[in-house]
Order: structure tokens, then sequence, then C-alpha cells
């Protein structure tokens, strides 16, 4: 009878474990993908601008890009971050990319820096996958690109690490990309 109780309380301690990963894993899953700075998706430009004068950031550039409007976005706060570039298509923000960049950071520390941001994405959304990785001359200028993507029914998160070299010049970035699907 000792047996049989010892038995049933293995299988009640491994039945909880289960129920207590379960729901922070299906969690993961079905964590909304939310734009950055507390926005919202369809947010609209003058409410952006709005917001954007009050946290004293520039929009120094406005274009069409694939039939988007496009603003870089230059001076929000946060560490690391050189520029934002923010996507409206019908009147409502559709896409967010945050771009991070130091002059002084070597190869070793912008891998550490998006081996750091992806670690913190996966936690919340779960494993990413791979969608680009490549290391190939274009002209006289070496080019890596590496990206994961993380996604829901209606958003996308990307994250892409992209360098440039050509002799000892170099330039390097970090992109998370906010997607409306």
């Amino acid at each position: 009878m000792t047996r049989r109780a010892g038995r049933i309380g293995w299988f009640i301690a491994l039945a909880t474990a289960w129920a207590l990963l379960l729901p922070s894993a299906s969690r993961a899953e079905d964590a909304d993908i939310r734009p950055p700075f507390g926005l919202s998706w369809g947010e609209t430009p003058s409410r952006l601008e709005s917001l954007l004068t009050n946290a004293k950031a520039t929009v120094s550039d406005r274009r069409m890009v694939g039939g988007r409007e496009c603003w870089t976005v230059e001076g929000l706060v946060q560490p690391n971050l050189k520029r934002t570039q923010f996507y409206f298509a019908g009147g409502g923000l559709t896409e967010v990319e945050l771009q991070y960049q130091q002059a002084v950071w070597t190869i070793a520390q912008y891998e550490a820096f998006m081996n750091q941001v992806r670690t913190r994405i996966e936690q919340r959304y779960g494993p990413g996958k791979l969608i680009a990785r490549s290391k190939a001359p274009e002209s006289q200028v070496m080019q890596t690109v590496v990206g994961y993507q993380w996604t829901q029914p209606e958003t996308a998160l990307q994250l892409f690490y992209y360098a440039a070299e050509a002799g000892s010049r170099s330039w390097r970035t970090v992109s998370l990309h906010y997607k409306k699907r």
C-alpha cells in the first residue's frame, strides 16, 4: 500500500509539474506582438506626431517606401537606439523598425547584443524561426545578414543583424521590426 501511495504521489507531482509548464508555454505562443513605446497598431500619423513632440524626438525624414509612408525618427531615448522608422498604410501604423548601433562596438559586442535581445524575445514569444543567414560579397563589400522571426496570426516580429565590411571600413546594425500583417 505504501508503494502504491508513493507511485500516486509521484504521478501527482509529475502531473502538477506539467500543469505548471503548459500554461507558460502556451502563454508564450499566444502573447500578442504589440508595437513598442506603448503604441497600438493603427495609430494615426497625427497622434504619433503629437507623442513624438512630447518625447522631444524629431522626424528627420518622411518618404514613401513600397506604397507606405515612412518616417525616420531620431531622439527617442532607449539604450543604443540610433533611429526608429515608423510605417503607415491606410492612415494607420503598420510597422515600427528600431535600429541599434554604436560606433565603438566590436563584432563580438554586436553579437552579444543581438543574442541578449533574442533571448528576451524568446522568453516572451517562444523560439524564433531562422529566416536569413548569409555572408557574401556584393561588389567589393562583404555583407552579412542573420535574421529571426516570431509570428502571430496578425503580427510578426523580426530581429536582424546586418554588417557591411570593405577593407578597414565597416557598418553594422541590429534591427527589430514590429509588423502588422
